[in-house]
């Protein structure tokens, strides 16, 4: 492995605009990058430089990012290596092949920014012992959402009927209006994900 500060990655990506903009972001960190443009040789990559973690498309050139994985896993050599992968492929069915062929994580292009990818990179590359005290971190940092939800709108009666609301969307407490909040849910390896509740906007009840 290499010193601590000065982990390689190795980034495999076939389009050059994003192999530049992640480098210089992962570089800024202070990691060590090295690039492919295709999976062959990517998969090259990873048993010639021994790299600390590697950065994985799917959809790449010559070899596709799952059989780069495939490969990685089957060889002795480099089977323990860290992989996660980064795709713009987000539906959760590439999420679990991904997940069943060994990927250590897996990130969303577009519904996942530079900085929370440093976060699961940092996390990946973490020594065993500072592991949960990077996930509790993070969800300290984690935002949540406080929706205005219109009680005669879409659903709106029949979640009403269903969750036995008196009153549409209103707290049956104190009379007050009924927000949904969204907080960040880290059960799911991957994406941006949340779970749901209502609260009281007046007396704090949550429902």
């Amino acid at each position: 492995m290499s010193s601590v500060g000065k982990e390689k990655i190795l980034l495999i990506e076939d389009d050059s605009s994003l192999r530049q903009m992640y480098s210089d972001v992962l570089e800024a960190e202070g990691y060590t990058v090295v690039t492919a443009g295709d999976g062959e040789r990517g998969l090259a990559m990873v048993r010639t430089e021994k790299p600390d973690l590697v950065l994985l498309d799917i959809i790449l050139p010559k070899l596709p990012g799952f059989e780069v994985l495939k490969s990685i896993r089957a060889d002795a050599d480099i089977k323990n290596t860290i992989v996660l992968i980064l795709s713009v492929m987000g539906e959760q069915r590439h999420i679990q092949t991904a997940m069943d062929l060994g990927a250590n994580g897996y990130a969303v292009k577009g519904s996942t920014s530079p900085s929370d990818i440093l976060g699961k990179i940092r996390t990946l590359l973490a020594p065993p012992e500072k592991k949960e005290q990077l996930k509790d971190q993070a969800k300290e940092n984690a935002k949540s959402y406080v929706l205005f939800v219109k009680g005669d709108r879409g659903d709106a009666l029949e979640l009403a009927k269903d969750t036995g609301t008196n009153r549409l969307l209103i707290c049956k407490h104190c009379g007050g209006e009924r927000h949904l909040i969204l907080s960040p849910d880290d059960s799911h390896s991957e994406g941006h994900w949340f779970s749901a509740h209502f609260a009281c906007a007046n007396c704090g009840k949550i429902f």
